[in-house]
């Protein structure tokens, strides 16, 4: 395995992190405001 191809696969993993995060962000701040928007009408 040479270098640019590990530099590629480390570049493709970051990405994949970077994007699995975000998701992960958008998701919780969604339930978060609508589990909020539900507590308060109860």
């Amino acid at each position: 395995m040479d270098l640019s191809a590990y530099f590629l696969t480390l570049e493709y993993i970051l990405m994949a992190s970077t994007f699995v995060a975000l998701v992960l962000i958008f998701l919780y701040s969604y339930y978060g405001k609508e589990e909020e928007q539900v507590s308060e009408k109860s």
